[in-house]
């Protein structure tokens, strides 16, 4: 059984020590992943898997003739040196272990995850079929990272995390404005609108603040209990990463949801990064 790790920042299915693995295939979003996976291992004095899987039974058969196979393996040899270039210059101190497997990558990554015991994922968007499939949270890289807004100031004092985290994964940030529906009764709609344009003001001061930097943003307004609205939304827009608030002086809405969706992880397939609150 795996143990509920919080720290600073990031939150992840852990024991000891965090265990990354990444499916390395030779492209741009497979080498984003590589370093990303190098980056996030060493804040957490953790271990990168890198699983090269190569495709052998796509040559059975094959009209491009007898080399085909030959030329691919080539090719797969050259990513790899690739990929030790890339751990050479971002890795120093991360344990990093090569597993080269042949088949298909999809059954070989969840086959890796499994057997050892991982506690998060790292893929392109080729292999988002596995999120669902595997034992351990997925983070699929480009994507979307999807960030709970309430309609108080928290969240621009933490920005910088979220223009980090975006810039990091070449993702794209969906703002989502949650209104707590379930406070207010009938007798207090005018309280109730209060908030719903106290949250739109909020997200589009946060969607201008991350603009201005270059970050791909989009915002939606829900409804709800935001336990139960953030997983609804995460998977309507196939969500890569959830960012909440961690608590602190001003307990929230938000970080109440963060504690409950932190104690029912069969509940995520995506992991969670917690943003602490300044000051």
């Amino acid at each position: 059984m795996h143990q509920i790790i919080a720290d600073d920042y990031f939150v992840a299915y852990a024991g000891v020590n965090m265990k990354i693995i990444t499916l390395y295939d030779g492209t741009i979003q497979s080498k984003t992943a590589l370093q990303y996976g190098l980056s996030k291992a060493r804040e957490k004095s953790g271990e990168v898997i890198l699983l090269q899987v190569f495709q052998s039974g796509l040559f059975v058969d094959y009209d491009a003739g007898p080399r085909a196979e030959e030329i691919a393996r080539a090719e797969a040899e050259r990513h790899l040196k690739d990929a030790e270039t890339i751990i050479q210059e971002k890795g120093q101190g991360v344990a990093v272990r090569i597993v080269s497997e042949e088949g298909d990558p999809e059954e070989e990554l969840l086959h890796t995850a499994m057997t050892e015991h991982a506690d998060l994922v790292l893929a392109s968007p080729r292999y988002k079929a596995v999120v669902k499939k595997a034992p351990c949270p997925v983070y699929i890289m480009p994507g979307t990272i999807l960030v709970p807004v309430d309609n108080s100031e928290a969240l621009l004092a933490d920005k910088e995390n979220i223009i980090q985290e975006a810039r990091a994964t070449g993702s794209k940030v969906l703002l989502m404005g949650v209104v707590p529906l379930h406070l207010y009764s009938p007798a207090e709609n005018q309280e109730l609108e209060q908030v719903k344009k106290g949250t739109a003001a909020t997200l589009r001061r946060i969607k201008n603040a991350l603009s201005e930097q270059g970050v791909d943003v989009s915002e939606i307004i829900r409804s709800g209990y935001p336990d139960e609205e953030i997983l609804k939304t995460a998977e309507e827009y196939s969500v890569s990463l959830i960012m909440l608030p961690a608590g602190g002086k001003t307990p929230s809405e938000l970080t109440k949801a963060a504690a409950i969706l932190l104690a029912e992880p069969e509940r995520l397939h995506m992991p969670v990064q917690l943003l602490q609150e300044v000051g």
